[in-house]
């Protein structure tokens, strides 16, 4: 029988850690980030691919899947990018009165945590995750955080984060280069514990307030101003994220942007600023990182 979102609170859970997480910049950029919620030992709800956080609905937004089958797929091996994308779609369960939604490619790391998982791409945390001296810096404020070096979206990823990973009580994992995931039995418990790392990196760090985010069609007067200071050519060959290498292609430094591009960019100079002033080290991707992407099934990372 399908899942009936009218009979199970979990929708609603699910949106409102959605709508949390992604209604501050300084946290979610463009499509990036998500959200799940798990209902009993087999059944998870997680954000769509190709979705924002913000826009996440109890009836829409969302795919419901089969956790436990990517779990055990995970741990016996996920296989290539190509052959794990469509085992997760595979997994995917019918939900009464909703079309059918491809679950995001960061379902499988979901799948491994505990019963709420929010990620994030904050802007503090990946301060941290994009430089050199990030994880002595993150052990001395988090003694038991796991930190996992970059590893790209998708089976990659989801096997560094399967030796790490707890299906039970709260965890957080700082993922280099890419971003925040926290886990908690409930959303109020993730929801607190994903405040309370944010503002741990912003105290500890003394970081300053993150500007508030202009609406513009072509390039913001702030991005503009900090592409100039950095110049497009160094923005192209110095990639720090996944996001970056998605969003951050030549025509959108030439202006071509909405307010996707405007949140991702805006997201990258804070983080080369604070570091510059702390006296960081940036950590860029390699080559073969970033050429990955254009390799990926799911549709240049679809955006999330």
């Amino acid at each position: 029988m399908p899942f009936d979102p009218e009979l199970d609170k979990a929708p609603e859970l699910l949106a409102r850690a959605a709508r949390a997480a992604g209604s501050r910049p300084d946290l979610t950029q463009g499509g990036g980030g998500n959200v799940s919620v798990k209902i009993g030992a087999e059944r998870m709800l997680v954000k769509a691919s190709g979705s924002q956080l913000k826009d996440l609905t109890p009836r829409s937004g969302w795919a419901l899947v089969n956790y436990g089958n990517i779990r055990r797929r995970i741990a016996s091996g996920p296989g290539g990018e190509d052959e794990f994308s469509d085992y997760i779609c595979s997994q995917a369960l019918p939900v009464k009165g909703l079309r059918p939604a491809r679950p995001s490619i960061e379902t499988g790391f979901h799948a491994l945590l505990s019963t709420v998982v929010i990620h994030t791409h904050s802007v503090y945390a990946n301060i941290l995750n994009m430089c050199e001296e990030g994880h002595r810096l993150g052990k001395e404020l988090f003694p038991s955080a796991e930190f996992v070096p970059y590893r790209s979206p998708g089976p990659q990823l989801c096997s560094a984060i399967n030796d790490r990973a707890r299906s039970s009580g709260p965890q957080v994992f700082f993922l280099a280069n890419h971003g925040l995931a926290v886990a908690h039995a409930g959303v109020d418990g993730a929801l607190e514990l994903n405040e309370k790392v944010n503002e741990t990196i912003r105290r500890g760090l003394s970081l300053p307030p993150y500007p508030a985010p202009a609406a513009a069609s072509g390039l913001s007067a702030h991005n503009a101003g900090r592409l100039a200071h950095y110049g497009a050519r160094f923005m192209l060959e110095h990639v720090l994220s996944p996001d970056q290498a998605l969003y951050c292609g030549p025509a959108e430094l030439e202006g071509r942007c909405g307010p996707a591009e405007n949140e991702v960019l805006a997201a990258l100079f804070y983080i080369l600023d604070c570091m510059a002033a702390l006296k960081l080290t940036p950590r860029f991707l390699t080559r073969a990182d970033v050429a990955y992407f254009d390799t990926m099934k799911s549709g240049r990372y679809s955006r999330k």
